[in-house]
This record gives structure tokens, sequence and C-alpha cells, in this order.
């Protein structure tokens, strides 16, 4: 599994396994098919990339994606953009490596061009790239906001790391040696080679560390701070070329479309690039699945929907409703009165109830992500302490008003753990049980102080923080499931994105959004 290296709102930026059946849906995705001679060559089944640093995190998460979709492997290496180093790109094109598609950054692309390694005409601009510093895990972040704040944090600093790459060398030979502090500098500055800077800073051997945005997130045990100040900010271009001895042409060109296309917008953004869409988006087949989804899980099927129908061209239609209650959009009023969908994304105990009831398919239940209450705030405001269980009743009491949500979460906080807490007489008449909306939006809105709601129906609402969870002793673990509905109308197209968004290569994109994912590897 990819690691989650997601910034927490990545759904609202939107911060969204399929078998032999895909090969079919792989093969009509790229390329037509070749007519029938006793010459034609099979079209190859896999696609070697070449990344430099810069877009991996992205990469890292959307190959595995759209691997798992399409049924095509991705061979991924990597190697840096410039240099002479045997991993280098020039280098490596040099030899005669074989490649179907480069992504590094445009400062190389002239140089490669000229030397007849590119088909140039095939270069697609991905996303604009700013450096930025990176301190320990823990540590103090400094100020770099301005010029003096940045020379002042160079100087308390008892070392300094840069990269050996595009960025790296612009702060080396033109941003520390124009600055007047640069014999004080010199001394205790690292170039870095062969690994990421934030690496380096994670592991203690320098204690600030600059780099790419992009190359800064994905570190375990090291935190970004701030991008350089904008006077001596460098943006460069991460772009993808076919090379000229591409053999995978088609499927090169097709996973291309997918990674500059919107719907992978949001995971090249949340991984600190600044993407350059062009628009675009896949021609759609006749094939379509339509799906419902409650607000758990609307999150991640928002970033998982597009990319899927992205690479697959499968139309995903999608609609949203409630997992329970009497509303006139629930899920339950809406198959009472006869809608019809081919998967049910709810919680659990509900999807249960319908299998029972013989509307949903019981071999085809399948776990997706687990869900766990937290509290939100209006951006901006006091964030109070609600880790032990005195002390969110002391919240619970200093609050002028609290929300609840009308679904699992909010009837099991009012019947069960605000009753449970001794307060109840206290806390009931000013609390709020907000119906046909999101919480964590009436706390925006203003209408309460505070409000309760799972986490992934927290994250995505712009002008709420997300405080923190509920304590342990008082969670009860909730799940967000699918099913495939009895009277689907597309039961293979249901099945196969069933087993793509209960994969692997789905749970970073479902932990991100605030669930905890459970990668079940369903197959029909």
């Amino acid at each position: 599994m990819c690691p989650n290296r997601f910034p927490m709102n990545v759904a609202q930026r939107a911060l969204t396994a399929l078998l032999a059946t895909l090969a079919v849906v792989a093969c009509e995705s790229q390329a037509p098919e070749a007519p029938a001679t006793s010459a034609a060559r099979p079209q190859p089944t896999s696609i070697k990339v070449v990344t430099s640093g810069g877009f991996s995190a992205a990469l890292d998460i959307l190959a595995p994606i759209y691997e798992q979709a399409t049924g095509v492997e991705i061979e991924i290496s990597h190697g840096s953009s410039m240099g002479v180093s045997a991993t280098s790109m020039p280098v490596r094109l040099a030899d005669g490596e074989p490649a179907d598609l480069l992504i590094f950054n445009d400062q190389a692309f002239e140089t490669l061009r000229e030397a007849g390694y590119l088909r140039a005409e095939t270069r697609v601009d991905l996303g604009d790239s700013v450096v930025g510093m990176s301190v320990r895990s823990g540590a103090p972040k400094p100020d770099i906001s301005t010029m003096d704040a940045f020379i002042a944090a160079l100087q308390a600093a008892e070392s300094i790391g840069y990269s050996a790459s595009v960025s790296g060398t612009y702060l080396s030979t033109v941003v520390f040696p124009e600055l007047d502090i640069w014999e004080e500098l010199e001394p205790k500055i690292h170039r870095i080679v062969t690994e990421r800077v934030a690496s380096a800073v994670a592991r203690g051997d320098v204690e600030i560390g600059f780099q790419a945005v992009s190359e800064i997130l994905s570190i375990d045990g090291a935190d970004f701070v701030d991008t350089i100040p904008e006077e001596i900010q460098q943006r460069s271009t991460f772009l993808a070329v076919l090379p000229e001895r591409a053999e995978n042409v088609a499927g090169a060109e097709a996973l291309l479309a997918f990674l500059s296309s919107p719907a992978a917008a949001g995971i090249v953004e949340a991984t600190g690039l600044q993407p350059l869409v062009r628009g675009s988006a896949a021609t759609l087949s006749d094939r379509r699945v339509h799906v419902i989804t409650s607000g758990g899980f609307t999150a991640a099927f928002d970033t998982l929907g597009p990319l899927y129908q992205q690479a697959t061209g499968v139309e995903v239609v999608t609609e949203y409703g409630s997992s329970m209650g009497g509303g006139p959009q629930s899920i339950p009023v809406r198959l009472a009165r006869g809608e019809r969908f081919d998967m049910l994304i709810l919680n659990r105990p509900p999807l249960d109830g319908f299998t029972d009831d013989g509307l949903v398919r019981a071999e085809t239940r399948v776990d997706l992500g687990r869900s766990l209450i937290g509290m939100a705030v209006r951006s901006g405001t006091p964030h109070p302490d609600i880790s032990t269980r005195d002390a969110l009743i002391e919240t619970l009491l200093a609050a002028d008003s609290v929300a609840y949500s009308a679904s699992v979460s909010g009837t099991r906080l009012s019947t069960e753990v605000f009753p449970s807490l001794g307060v109840w007489d206290q806390i009931e008449p000013k609390t709020v049980r907000v119906v046909g909306e999101r919480v964590a939006t009436a706390v925006v809105r203003g209408d309460a102080d505070i409000g309760f709601q799972q986490v992934s129906a927290i994250l995505p609402v712009e002008g709420a923080d997300l405080v923190g969870l509920i304590p342990d002793e008082l969670q009860e673990t909730a799940f967000f499931s699918a099913g495939i509905m009895t009277n689907a109308a597309n039961d293979d197209e249901a099945e196969r994105l069933l087993a793509f968004l209960s994969s692997e290569a789905a749970a970073p994109v479902i932990d991100a959004t605030g669930l905890r994912a459970v990668a079940a590897s369903w197959s029909p």
C-alpha cells in the first residue's frame, strides 16, 4: 500500500481492482485495434515510467490507482532531471535504457530534446513546483515568511541542507551567495546527494533543509515549515513527455492523459505541486455505474469516483443521501420509493438491514473504511481540549451551543455518550440536532459553537477546523460499507468499481479523508 501522505483536507480540493475483464478496458483505452495481420504485434501490457523526485509523491499514489482500475502494470524507476550520476535521466537515455514515459523538471527539457531523446510534441506540463523548508518533526518551526526572517533562520541554524538537483543548484549558486552572510553560511551548508533533503533532516544530519515542497511532504519524521520568500522563490514546472524510443506509445499516452486530468489534480496538489490540468476528461463509453453514497464516505468517493472514471472511461453517476432517517433524500426513503442504484455506500448497520430485506446481494457487502467521531470548531477560534473524559465534559459545559448530526454518530452521541457523562441535564438544553447538512457547516455558519460528527464529514467543510477525536473509551468504531443492489442495472461494472474501492490502491485516499481504510481486496 502507498503510504498516506495527504494533507488532511485533500478531499475538499479533490483535496478522488479490476480483474480479468479489465484487460479489455485497458486495451480499449490504450489504442485502436490493430489490423488482424500476421505481422501485427501484441500491445505491451506494461508502461515503463522514469520520474524525477518532484513528481514521485503524486505518482506513488496515482500509479497504483491507474493499475488497479485498468489492469495495466506501471513499472516506475527514479532518476534526477539533470546531472551525470548513473541514475540521472540524461545518462540513462544516453545509455539507451528503454522507457515509455519520462517525468522531469522542465529545465532539462531543451538539453534532452536537442540530444534527440524526446518526442517533443508529446510534452504535457503536469505541475509547478516551489521551494520550501523542512525541520525534524516536533522541532520548532522558524519563521521564513520575509527575507529578514529567512536570513535570521539561516543564521540561527547549526546546519543547512540543500538538494543536488535543480532547487539545490539554484539555492547554492544564486540565493545563498548573494546574501550578505555567505561567509557565515558556507561552512554549515551541506549538499544532499542520492536522497531527499528532508530524509537527512529527519535523521538529524542537518537541522533545516530546503527542497521542492513536493519532495518534503512525503518524508516521515520531517515537517514542512513554509515556502521561501516570494522574492527569491524559484518556480519550476514538472512535465511528462514520451522518449523517442518509447515502445508502448498508446499506453504512455493514455497514462499521460490520466496524470494531467482534472480528476488527478487533487492528488497532484496534495503532494506539494500546483497542478496544471488540461481540462480534458476521459472519453466515456456507453458503460456506466450508478452509485449513491452517504456523507461519511462522500469525501473519499468524490476523489476516487472521478479517478476511476478517468482511468477506465466508465461513467460514474453519483448521488448522495444520509444512511438513515426520514428525510426525502435519505437512502432508506429513496429505496422505499423505488429508486434504483447499482451500488450503495453507507453505514454498515443500515446496509445489513437492506441485505436482510433482499435489496442488497449479501456476498457483495464489503467494509471500505472505519469512522471515528471528532469535534469541529469554526476556523480561527480556540481549539478546546477533548482528549480525556474530564476535558470533554469541561468543553461541553463551557460551550454556548453543541451540535450533533441526525445520522448514526449523532444518534449515538445524544442517546448514549452525552447522557453517560453525568452532565446531560446541563448539556441537553443547548444541543442542536443538525438535519440535512454536515454539522461542521452549521458550526461555520455560527449555529453552534462546537459540533460532533465523523471526522470524514468534518474535514471537507471549508471554514471548519477538526479539533480532535473524542476519547477512546467513548468511541464506537463505525464502518462505511458498500454493496451491490439485487436489482442493479449493471452488475458487472458495479463489481469492478467495488473491487477498486476496496483495494489497497484506494486506501491512501480513504485514509486522507478521515476514515481508516479497510483494504479488503474484494473480487467478484
